[in-house]
Formats: C-alpha cells, structure tokens, sequence
C-alpha cells in the first residue's frame, strides 16, 4: 500500500500507459484507519467480526487530507488481463483490511480486462456501494464509492488515478 504523496512522486516520471502497466487497470483508494497500529491490526485479525447496528446510518466519512489517503495495491493480473482481489480481515485476502466490523472474506472484485464485478462474498454487515446496500453483484464504475464494514474506499480506473496525482504533484 502506498499514500498518495509517495505515489505523486513516482507520477512525475512516467505516462498514463506506463503507469496502469505498473499499478494495474483500477486501484482501490482507501482513508487511513483512524489509530491504526500494528499490534491492534494484528488483534483485529483474530477477532470474531463486530456486528454494526442494522439501522447505522451509511454516510460519507469525514474529510482527509487527498495525500493522506491509501493506495491498495493489486495482484499481478493473470495471462488473460484478468485478475481477482479478494478483500477481507483474513491475512490470505489480496487487500486486507483491519477494522473488526469487515467479515474475513467480506467482499472480491474480479477485473476480466475491461470491467470489474464487486461480488459479495456473504460478510456479516454488508457491502454498500454509493451508500446503498448492494445485493449480490455490482460492474463497478469510475468514482463508486465503496463501504465494507466502517471501512470507505473509492474505485478509480487507472487513468483517473494518474490525472489525479498528476495535478496534486504540480
């Protein structure tokens, strides 16, 4: 995982294409876990998975500095350009996220060389897309917002994350 100023720095010095060859055709960009440490990440993996009230109110978080932000970083894409990330608390996910209220195999998105499909993998608290609960499958857009457990992301295509860092490494 990187941050966005260290990936602002590597923007500089190569183009668009260069770049989705090095990062992968989407990222996943995520807001820093609020106190996160190594040894309460470490706890949070062998916990059992801590149920949100049913009438939680789905919001937007609060805001974070852009630079702040995480960059997860994907799987190398299979011979076909496919690829499959899987994303949960369990250390054998492909993006492991440390926050109790996520199920260890809460959700995956499979890139199939021109689009990727969210699936919901069963979690405990679901899977909200643009803050709406999603049911089984969802072919995921540039911008969506993604919540698993208390954990916010946001899907950008390659290309999008490039311009992005561009202008904030100017």
């Amino acid at each position: 995982m990187f941050t966005m100023r260290e990936l602002a720095d590597l923007v500089r010095q190569i183009d668009d294409d260069t770049f989705a060859a090095q990062m992968g055709p989407f990222a996943l960009v995520q807001r820093p876990p609020p106190g996160s440490r190594e040894d309460e990440a470490r706890h949070n993996l062998q916990t059992e998975t801590r149920v949100q009230p049913a009438m939680r109110l789905r919001g937007a978080p609060s805001s974070v500095d852009f630079g702040d932000l995480i960059v997860a970083t994907l799987p190398p894409p299979l011979p076909d350009g496919s690829m499959q990330l899987t994303i949960g608390r369990s250390p054998d996910c492909d993006l492991v996220v440390h926050d109790t209220s996520v199920s260890k195999h809460h959700a995956s998105v499979v890139w199939d060389g021109e689009e990727a499909v969210l699936s919901e993998l069963g979690s405990v608290n679901g899977t909200f897309i643009n803050g709406l609960k999603m049911k089984d499958r969802w072919t995921l857009r540039d911008l969506d917002e993604l919540t698993f457990g208390e954990s916010h992301f946001v899907y950008l295509v390659a290309s999008t994350l490039h311009g992005r860092l561009q202008r904030m490494s100017r």
